[in-house]
C-alpha cells in the first residue's frame, strides 16, 4: 500500500513539475499561436502554428489584474537579448475601442511585421513604403502590385489613418508619419493633431479631445507632448487584405509580444491535412 500511495504522489509531484516548466517556458521564453488568415501570405500561411520568442525583447508581464474589472492594462518588460528590427515578424494585440477608449485587446493576437521603429519617418509613396527615404520595407512584390494597381478597391479599403478632412491618407499615398520614441518632444500644431491624439490619449489614460484643430487633455490645452513609450508601424505582407497601422494607426511597444521565430507545425484548412514542408520553416 506505502508503495502506491508513494507511485501516486511521484506522478502527480512529475505531473506538477511538468505544468510549472511549461508555465514558466510560456512566461518568459516563448508562446504559440495558430494562423487563422493570410494577411501574411507567402511568410506566414493559414494554419500554420507559429513559435513566438519573448526573450528576444524581453518577456512582458501584467503588474497587476485590475484589467479584470475595465481598467487599463499595465505592463512591465524583462530586458531582453535585442530590439526589434525593420522586417521583424511580431504578434502583438490588437486596440479596441471601448467606452471611446483606445486600448489593448487582451484577447485579440494578430501577426504583422514591423515596417518602422520609434524615430521612423513612414511615408506611403505610390504604394511604396519609404523609412527615413529609404525603401525595401515589406513585401515588395505586394508594393509592387499596389503601385500599378488601377481598379477598383473593396469597400473599407483605399482610406487609411487618420481618416480625417485634413489628411485624406490612403493606401497609395500616406505620409509623412513620424513615429515617437520615448522621451521625444513634438509640437502639437493644427495639422499633426489627429495624428498623435489617440497616442496621448493612450499614454496620460485621460480625456483628451479636439477643438478648432487643436487637443486637450481634459480643458488644458497641449502646445507640445514628451512621449513616454516607443511606438512603431507595422503592416502585413498582403497589402490589398491586412488590417494593420494604415488604418489603425502606430502601435505603443506595451501590445508587442515578442518576435515570430518559425512555424512549428502546419495544417491545410480546407483539406486538415499537415504540410509537412512547412514544418520548423523560418520566419523571415
Amino acid at each position: 500500500m506505502k508503495k502506491v500511495i508513494k507511485s501516486i504522489f511521484q506522478y502527480v509531484g512529475a505531473v506538477l513539475l511538468a505544468i510549472v516548466i511549461a508555465a514558466l517556458l510560456r512566461f518568459f521564453i516563448v508562446d504559440f499561436y495558430s494562423i487563422p488568415s493570410d494577411s501574411m501570405y507567402p511568410t506566414i500561411e493559414p494554419g500554420d502554428f507559429i513559435v513566438v520568442n519573448k526573450m528576444y525583447m524581453g518577456a512582458r508581464f501584467y503588474k497587476n489584474f485590475d484589467f479584470l474589472d475595465g481598467a487599463h492594462p499595465e505592463t512591465v518588460r524583462v530586458p531582453g537579448f535585442s530590439s526589434l528590427k525593420r522586417n521583424d515578424v511580431i504578434v502583438f494585440n490588437f486596440p479596441t475601442h471601448t467606452n471611446g477608449r483606445w486600448d489593448m485587446d487582451l484577447g485579440t493576437f494578430y501577426v504583422k511585421r514591423c515596417i518602422a521603429l520609434p524615430g521612423d519617418t513612414l511615408s506611403i509613396i505610390a504604394g511604396i513604403n519609404h523609412i527615413n527615404g529609404q525603401t525595401g520595407y515589406g513585401n515588395m512584390e505586394e508594393q509592387q502590385r499596389l503601385h500599378h494597381y488601377c481598379g477598383e478597391y473593396a469597400p473599407g479599403i483605399y482610406n487609411a489613418f487618420p481618416f480625417d478632412y485634413w489628411h485624406r491618407w490612403n493606401i497609395q499615398d500616406f505620409g509623412p508619419l513620424y513615429l515617437p520614441a520615448a522621451g521625444t518632444t513634438i509640437t502639437i500644431d493644427t495639422l499633426n493633431f489627429s495624428l498623435y491624439r489617440h497616442l496621448i490619449a493612450y499614454e496620460t489614460q485621460a480625456p483628451v479631445h479636439s477643438q478648432d484643430r487643436q487637443l486637450y487633455i481634459r480643458d488644458s490645452l497641449i502646445r507640445e507632448y514628451t512621449f513616454q513609450k516607443n511606438w512603431y508601424f507595422v503592416a502585413g505582407d498582403q497589402v490589398f487584405n491586412s488590417r494593420d497601422s494604415r488604418y489603425i494607426g502606430p502601435i505603443p511597444e506595451d501590445f508587442i509580444v515578442g518576435k515570430a521565430s518559425f512555424v512549428l507545425t502546419s495544417k491545410d484548412p480546407h483539406t486538415k491535412k499537415y504540410v509537412w514542408q512547412r514544418f520548423f520553416k523560418k520566419i523571415k
